[in-house]
């Protein structure tokens, strides 16, 4: 099946939220407490959507298999980290794959929006991060050419969360 990525509206929370409640549960049995019943909420992705910054991968039939939040917010833990790059970066944020369609590469093609987004808006870089147990996000970061930079302390956990970032080739 092919999947396409737009833009995402209000419409799309409540499929988003359900995406969210699953990869939550699976988090809590391989115990990474990286997302909780506290974050991410609804109220954060209606504040993307208004922002214009969630972007939905979407099958043949319009429906939401995953979701992407890309934007400059950088958060203020982020000066800590050894970056290779100075300037404006990209960032991804809240990347989440419906549970029932994962192993068919949305995660990566949401990532490769961020890149066009990025390229689109003539900044060439890009920066990230995942919780130090999130060893699939890691993994997915690795392939898609992300490089480890450094740790973080962030959202209040005691493990580490790993800066990663990517520079890309200007066109």
């Amino acid at each position: 099946m092919a999947y396409r990525i737009r833009k995402g509206n209000m419409d799309d929370i409540k499929d988003i939220m359900k995406m969210v409640r699953k990869t939550v549960a699976i988090m809590k049995s391989e115990d990474i407490d990286q997302w909780t019943d506290e974050y991410p909420l609804a109220a954060d992705f209606n504040k993307d959507v208004e922002n214009g910054s969630l972007y939905v991968a979407v099958d043949q039939e319009n429906k939401a298999a995953g979701s992407i939040t890309i934007d400059q917010s950088e958060p203020g833990e982020y000066k800590t980290s050894p970056w290779r790059k100075e300037g404006p970066a990209y960032l991804f944020h809240r990347l989440v794959v419906d549970p029932d369609v994962r192993g068919k590469g949305i995660a990566s093609l949401l990532i490769k929006q961020t890149e066009e987004v990025a390229k689109a808006n003539s900044v060439y870089y890009i920066r990230t991060d995942t919780y130090s147990l999130n060893k699939k996000a890691q993994s997915l970061f690795k392939k898609n050419g992300y490089t480890k930079m450094g740790k973080i302390q962030f959202m209040g956990k005691d493990k580490p969360f790993y800066t990663y970032d990517k520079i890309l080739e200007e066109e």
